[in-house]
């Protein structure tokens, strides 16, 4: 295989990952909290003759011909709507809500919470969501949640939302379900306090439903490119082949 197709071939993989992460963030436009992926491509000035070491994280390139894909997480707010519901609550500025799962404790932008059989706030898939002193109880009556994050029953605290916020947001990695986990289970975050919690309202997904469509069609493109690059390099080696030797 000739050095052209070998790069074609190369560009065309990358494109194709980059699709499906863009298929990916417009799949999820309308989850609540969520957050977009964006691509990022490493350039290395050694040139596409070497084979890089394998990264930190254990990924490789794809091939000494292409530079490192990564796909990173865009950790940028998402507009706000409102609900209605008292116990749904939207994050406004840093930070996240604190949840605990069988894994451990993790972290979610989605604020649509209810209440479980015994009165304790948890997220819909039934994990508690964490106040400062552990999980909160809810009694029956009329909830107010404050925008420092506090929880009042008629008047009444019963807890104090625990809000968590990271100087280096990448630390985290996606866990399934809206929520982040620390790839690194040492780190720690930070007790966020200048967030502002607003009650009755959800985060939406910090998705551009326009410039995704129109980075897929780009990509689209280009991924038809690299496959036209590899048939027109497969049809000159093949008539190469078929044609050396020939005598006239």
């Amino acid at each position: 295989m000739s050095g052209g197709m070998y790069l074609a071939a190369s560009g065309a993989m990358v494109q194709q990952l980059r699709l499906e992460m863009i298929a990916n963030n417009i799949a999820n436009i309308n989850t609540i909290g969520y957050k977009g992926e964006k691509s990022v491509f490493r350039v290395d000035a050694a040139g596409p003759n070497v084979t890089f070491p394998e990264e930190a994280d254990g990924t490789q390139p794809l091939s000494p011909y292409a530079p490192p894909f990564y796909a990173v997480i865009d950790f940028s707010q998402g507009a706000v709507r409102q609900t209605g519901n008292p116990l749904d609550v939207a994050i406004n500025g840093k930070g996240f809500f604190s949840i605990q799962t069988p894994d451990g404790v993790q972290y979610t932008r989605q604020g649509s919470f209810t209440l479980d059989p015994k009165g304790v706030l948890v997220t819909q898939d039934g994990y508690p969501v964490l106040g400062e002193g552990g999980s909160i109880t809810i009694d029956n009556g009329q909830v107010a949640i404050g925008l420092d994050g506090s929880i009042s029953v008629d008047g009444d605290t019963v807890g104090q939302l625990k809000l968590t916020q990271f100087d280096d947001e990448q630390m985290l990695k996606k866990a399934g379900h809206g929520r982040f986990a620390l790839s690194d289970p040492n780190a720690a975050g930070t007790t966020s306090e200048e967030t502002i919690i607003n009650q009755g309202f959800l985060e939406t997904a910090n998705v551009n439903p326009v410039q995704a469509m129109t980075e897929m069609i780009e990509t689209s493109r280009a991924f038809e490119a690299y496959q036209k690059v590899i048939q027109t390099a497969d049809e000159a080696t093949g008539k190469s082949i078929s044609e050396v030797g020939r005598t006239i």
